[in-house]
């Protein structure tokens, strides 16, 4: 069964008693599959609903892909660790740190990204994620006092995401030149985004190797 089947026969296990779900499971596939077209629109339904800003939506496919029951699964993740994670506990108090608890986790801009990023490095099934990581060095750059230091940085780990970058999602990119003041990223946002303008898929991120 796909991922939406999957999510399906969770949420109707919470609504039935066993012996009822044992029966409509012995249905057959057509009735799961019935059900399942029904509960695709649903759960696509709750993700726009939990988070309108398709920014943020594209953020969250790109770090737990395309099952919208797993993102679903996995933002709950990022929302306990946040209502868990205490003001003392977020990284060294700087400006990014006040920036990103400030900011909404389903907001579209980049210090949004950096909070669902940081979040999803506190999940031991997340941290090692390519684009986990990925974002964790794009973090790791805009907080790095050194401003030399920092424009490195921030150049090595823009180039790490550079095949993921829409023509939607560059505006994170160019958020973080004109925070570090970085002339180069903000041309190489600018750059990636000019050559994405007319081959990014709407609604998806490319696939991180």
């Amino acid at each position: 069964m796909d991922c939406f089947s999957d999510a399906l026969w969770v949420a109707t296990a919470g609504c039935l008693e066993p012996l009822a779900l044992g029966r409509l499971r012995a249905a057959g596939r057509g009735v799961a599959a019935d059900l399942s077209t029904h509960a695709r629109i649903i759960i696509d339904e709750v993700l726009t609903t939990s988070v309108p800003d398709p920014l943020a939506r594209l953020h969250y496919e790109e770090m737990f892909g395309s099952c919208v029951p797993g993102i679903l699964l996995r933002r709950r993740w990022l929302l306990e660790i946040d209502s868990a994670t205490q003001h003392h506990q977020w990284r060294a108090e700087s400006s990014v740190a006040r920036l990103m608890q400030g900011v909404n986790l389903d907001g579209g801009d980049f210090f949004c990204s950096l909070r669902r990023a940081y979040l999803a490095a506190q999940v031991p099934s997340l941290a090692k994620s390519v684009v986990v990581v990925h974002w964790m060095h794009i973090l790791g750059a805009v907080e790095e006092q050194d401003p030399v230091q920092a424009k490195w940085m921030s150049q090595q780990a823009w180039r790490e995401v550079a095949s993921s970058i829409t023509a939607e999602t560059v505006l994170w990119c160019v958020q973080s030149a004109h925070f570090i003041d970085d002339l180069t990223v903000f041309r190489f946002g600018l750059l990636l985004g000019a050559k994405t303008a007319g081959a990014a898929r709407p609604g998806r991120l490319a696939s991180q190797p």
